[in-house]
């Protein structure tokens, strides 16, 4: 698990395209709020499990001007 440290915080794009590379399944599971979303817009991966021979990602919704 060790491996995919550094893939968290990134944008979902940027782990996508890593995982593509790699040739690895993995499934996107979205966590939101309820308030503020119209501010949330930049998605975040902040989980990485392993799950068999694929990775399932948790990402949530940042604010671009924590960038």
């Amino acid at each position: 698990m060790k491996k995919y440290y550094n893939l968290l915080g990134l944008h979902i794009d940027e782990v996508k395209q890593y995982f593509d590379e790699q040739n690895v399944a993995y499934t996107i599971k979205s966590i939101e709020g309820k308030k503020d979303k119209d501010k949330l817009v930049v998605p975040r991966v902040i989980k990485i499990s392993e799950i068999g021979d694929s990775v399932e990602l948790i990402i949530t919704y940042f604010s671009d001007s924590l960038i």
